[in-house]
């Protein structure tokens, strides 16, 4: 496993293929058994551990004390945070099918029964729920990664000169107009 330095595109970029790379593939095939839905998941479990591990420490170690001076490092800091996030919403995913592949093995000794087969649906209903799920949060993971990416050494925005917009006559205050004191006398005809 390589540091990742959170300044450099190319970096990120990589961490996105691999999040992207993870997700293919992440599907319940036709004819699965308990075995190989541990499997499929389990694996991706165990990667997304690695990258969980390498994540974490590359943000332990850019925000913990002052915060850099450099503000791509900060961007990237914070692009790696989301990835974090993602991996991990998917992570739980994966161990949520694990649990429903748990269940399987459990009662899979047990006397068939309707009420069995029922159960056995539903958690391959799940199994198959949380592996697209994780597969889903893997892929918007990898997009937003390559976005942020993009964004990386972009200069800030600032924002757009303020104008002045003339104001309707209906808006506006009222004009004091100044009244005169002295009565005025009419003119004899």
């Amino acid at each position: 496993m390589f540091r990742i330095d959170p300044r450099s595109p190319a970096h990120l970029d990589t961490i996105a293929q691999e999040i992207r790379e993870l997700a293919n593939g992440l599907t319940l095939l036709t004819h699965n058994t308990p075995e190989t839905a541990a499997f499929t998941a389990g694996a991706r479990m165990k990667a997304l551990g690695g990258m969980t591990e390498m994540l974490s420490n590359t943000l332990l170690y850019n925000l913990s004390g002052e915060p850099s001076a450099d503000r791509t490092e900060r961007r990237g800091a914070g692009a790696l945070a989301t990835a974090a996030a993602g991996t991990s919403q998917a992570m739980g995913h994966l161990a949520e099918a694990l649990r429903q592949v748990a269940f399987l093995q459990e009662h899979a000794t047990r006397m068939p029964g309707l009420d069995l087969a029922d159960a056995q649906q539903a958690a391959w209903n799940v199994i198959g729920d949380r592996l697209d799920e994780a597969r889903t949060a893997l892929e918007d993971t990898a997009t937003q990664l390559e976005s942020d990416t993009r964004h990386l050494t972009q200069p800030p925005r600032r924002p757009a000169p303020r104008r002045t917009v003339p104001i309707a006559l209906t808006q506006r205050p009222p004009t004091p107009v100044s009244v005169p004191t002295a009565r005025r006398q009419r003119s004899a005809p």
